[in-house]
């Protein structure tokens, strides 16, 4: 009786082992896809590069990396991969300022990330926002005409980073879908694969911020948030140097599509099970408490 009460208890550990190993191995799969191993002589990847990963749900995983050497800076970056056979997307329209993890949870998501620019004073989006056929604004300013040239297009609950330009926001308001939500904003990075050319915009796109970035990989929606503002901690990056960085990473065979949210100090990456994920910049520390309050969100929901 002793010997079999030992071979079940062997067994059972054994079982535990083998599932231990099958997670890792299935989160270092999700690892390896998004970090930057190396980018030529300058640009390089320091030689210390910390790596984590984690389950938030089946098809959700998080992962991130801390550079101490990334385009001679050290950065922090943090992506969410959501298998759309699983998890459906929308967009948030928070109807005020309000943070990006209150409105998520709210909503009932199990992800976010802040979305589009908008007017920090009266609150609502500078670009076009549209949700399930609702238009909720349309896009101001004539510089904001001009640059916002990408946007986040969600289908039926299936998110595509596609062009934007004044011509398809009519088409979009003259006919609106149901079962169609928009969110336009500047600037797209990344289109079939290649990189897109970037409209000079002295301060926004050639100065390191903190950034927020929807992209979409080997068939997986990504969020993506890299820190900035924090000496020795984050540096943040250009729009080139994000464009290098999802050019490289991983596999080398860069991303399918790409598109910059709003960032600096509105940058947040949440999920329902670990809260604030980045290191949000507007209480000037390095943690997880200076979250901005904004006007929109993408939000991830379990089908």
């Amino acid at each position: 009786m002793k010997k079999v009460l030992t071979n079940i208890l062997s067994l059972g550990l054994c079982v535990l082992l083998l599932a231990g190993c099958g997670a890792a191995t299935k989160t270092d799969k999700v690892t390896n896809r998004y970090s930057a191993y190396a980018i030529g002589n300058h640009d390089r990847a320091g030689y210390e590069v910390k790596t984590g990963s984690a389950f938030v749900a089946p098809g959700l995983t998080l992962v991130t990396y801390h550079y101490s050497d990334l385009f001679g800076s050290p950065q922090d970056i943090s992506i969410i991969e959501a298998d759309p056979r699983k998890f459906r997307f929308n967009v948030l329209d928070h109807k005020s300022l309000k943070k990006t993890s209150e409105a998520a949870s709210e909503a009932g998501a199990v992800a976010a990330i802040n979305g589009t620019f908008y007017n920090m004073k009266q609150g609502g989006s500078v670009c076009y926002l549209q949700i399930d056929g609702q238009v909720a604004d349309t896009t101001k300013g004539s510089n904001m005409k001009l640059r916002a040239n990408g946007a986040v297009v969600i289908r039926n609950g299936r998110l595509s980073v596609e062009p934007w330009n004044q011509d398809k926001e009519k088409r979009f308001l003259a006919n609106p879908d149901k079962n169609t939500s928009v969110m336009a904003t500047m600037t797209l990075l990344v289109h079939d694969g290649y990189a897109v050319e970037i409209l000079e915009n002295k301060g926004f796109s050639d100065k390191r911020h903190p950034r927020s970035v929807i992209f979409e990989k080997d068939g997986k929606v990504c969020l993506m948030v890299i820190d900035g503002r924090s000496k020795g901690n984050a540096a943040g990056m250009t729009l080139d140097e994000i464009q290098r960085y999802l050019s490289i990473m991983g596999d080398g065979k860069g991303c399918k599509s790409a598109v910059n949210l709003d960032g600096g100090g509105s940058s947040t990456l949440w999920t329902a099970k670990d809260g604030i994920i980045n290191h949000p910049s507007d209480n000037g520390k390095f943690d997880n408490k200076g979250e901005r309050r904004v006007a929109n969100s993408i939000i991830v929901i379990r089908k």
